[in-house]
């Protein structure tokens, strides 16, 4: 009797000690969640797009900022959530680029404990270390935890709708009322976040329709998601983008479709930080410094081939011997399906798509990589090596991310936009007889770094000159001033880039150029008359 009182203490410590060596790796991948996204927050100046998140929430009421958000003829329109939410953010915690990002660090850590929570549910401890460690390396994710946008508060919402809704995958009779109201609540949350986050929402519904096939059990899911979600889709469905979807102001390319299909995979798995700096990409070269990567791209090419190898060889094998059959066989379908329909999206908008978004992908792909490995038949088949390898590369793909992340925090290279340098230089260079302009760029931004004095030519009235007496314009606009910065954001996207040197040679020399990450500055000096003889 005493023996086995004592074999039964020895079995009930053994299971402590792992419980607490497995809840002290959790807590090693929250620690590093949270310290990629708090690391350098403030380290780089406001971007161009974290300009209109600020221009966005400056307003004094709910009511106000909301009007300017509506009122809008372009992407933010269809994206209001975020901004309403910063405006209360600011409120508590001020303005400063900490406080501002934070919110969007806070939110980041979020979504690695919320997908950890829905992998224990329904694949288990293992698999759940290994989805919440891909997400907490995630460059992708780790950069728009430091991005005042509303990437990272999506991604967070788009992770508790799955949490909810991984309820509906346990084969148990408990009550799923409670899960089912919450996740149609979240999902009614994402439809006001972004209208992207309803294409997410459409391929769950797809996906769950197509692997499950309970007609009466995706009515109760998804009854209540869609009534909650009702005002925003009447407002969607009643925008003009509807008739014309190209009448929204966003970003266009003339990009083959291809190459954005490429970016968006590349992006959403190892960050855009991985491989080349984008600003060296839009030079005529950029296929000579593609190339000049290609250790980085052949390594991405393997890890990827492997987990995909791997991840089919899985899902083929798994009948009657695959436990977690259904479950992986939904997020396949969720991957493929938000996939395909976000290609659609892009190519019916026009929009230049890129990895943002398409920010669920990450989701359904960081769950299901580990089912390449974890779940796989090798353990009755030892002579299969294929799932080891897997493994192998799902850690490279974790290291390729580090990296990448470092790249991102260091290289100078993959820095943002840099207003704050931008406006330093001009307090310091410009006196009370010269003026300065912004061409093309977000006044908001030198507004935030303490540059009240610049003035905006709308690149529309410009656009209607089509550079034409350009020189005129300016020295209108500057009272005549003798010395005239000009500032330029993100220069390879302005339609007078080409000419507005030449324009301003009229009445201009140009003493001086200056340049940051994607800000120029041009010093002019007027020209002086010539006196008749």
């Amino acid at each position: 009797m005493l023996r086995k009182l004592h074999i039964s203490c020895i079995s009930a410590l053994e299971i402590d000690m792992r419980l607490s060596k497995y809840y002290f790796f959790v807590f090693i991948i929250i620690i590093i969640s949270i310290l990629l996204r708090f690391c350098l927050l403030q380290n780089q100046s406001l971007w161009f797009d974290e300009g209109w998140s600020l221009a966005l929430s400056d307003g004094r009421t709910f009511q106000e900022n909301l009007s300017g958000i509506i009122n809008r003829e372009a992407g933010d329109k269809y994206q209001p959530l975020y901004y309403l939410v910063l405006f209360y953010w600011r409120s508590a915690f001020g303005d400063s680029e900490f406080a501002i990002r934070s919110l969007s660090a806070l939110l980041g850590v979020g979504s690695v404990i919320a997908i950890f929570f829905t992998s224990l549910r329904v694949y288990g401890k293992k698999h759940a270390l290994w989805s919440s460690m891909l997400l907490a390396v995630s460059s992708f994710s780790v950069f728009y935890s430091q991005d005042a946008r509303p990437y990272a508060l999506l991604i967070f919402i788009t992770t508790l709708q799955i949490y909810f809704f991984s309820h509906s995958i346990k084969e148990d009779k408990s009550n799923k009322i409670i899960s089912q109201v919450l996740f149609g609540i979240f999902t009614a949350i994402g439809s006001f976040g972004s209208i992207l986050t309803i294409i997410f929402s459409f391929s769950l519904s797809l996906s769950h329709a197509l692997v499950y096939k309970k007609f009466k059990e995706w009515i109760k899911w998804w009854i209540p998601a869609v009534i909650f979600s009702s005002p925003m889709i009447w407002f969607y469905l009643s925008s003009p983008a509807v008739s014309d979807p190209t009448a929204t102001v966003v970003t266009r390319t003339g990009l083959p479709i291809v190459q954005n299909i490429l970016f968006v995979i590349y992006g959403i798995l190892v960050g855009t930080s991985y491989g080349p700096p984008l600003e060296q990409l839009r030079g005529e070269e950029k296929i000579k410094v593609l190339l000049s990567y290609w250790p980085h791209f052949l390594i991405l090419i393997i890890v990827i081939s492997v987990i995909f190898i791997a991840l089919v060889t899985s899902l083929l094998r798994q009948h009657k011997i695959k436990k977690y059959q259904q479950a992986d066989y939904l997020f396949t379908s969720l991957l493929v399906t938000s996939f395909l329909i976000a290609f659609i999206f892009a190519l019916v908008t026009k929009i230049n798509w890129l990895p943002r978004h398409s920010f669920y992908l990450c989701i359904p792909a960081f769950i299901l990589i580990p089912s390449a490995f974890l779940h796989n038949s090798y353990r009755q088949n030892k002579l299969d090596i294929l799932p080891q390898f897997a493994k192998l590369a799902t850690v490279f793909l974790v290291i390729m991310n580090v990296y990448s992340n470092f790249q991102y925090y260091l290289n100078p290279a993959y820095a943002k936009d840099d207003y704050r340098s931008a406006v330093h230089y001009l307090l310091q260079h410009r006196d009370k007889s010269t003026k300065s302009v912004l061409f093309f760029g977000q006044p908001r931004l030198l507004q935030y770094y303490g540059d009240s004095s610049t003035l905006y030519a709308p690149e529309y009235i410009l656009r209607t000159m089509k550079g034409k007496n350009l020189a005129e314009k300016v020295s209108t606009i500057t009272k005549n001033a003798d010395t005239v910065f000009v500032i330029t954001n993100r220069e390879f996207y302005w339609g007078l880039k080409d000419v507005f040197k030449r324009e301003m040679s009229d009445l201009y020399n140009l003493e001086e150029e200056v340049d940051w990450p994607y800000m120029k500055i041009y010093r002019f000096t007027r020209k002086k008359s010539k006196k008749a003889p």
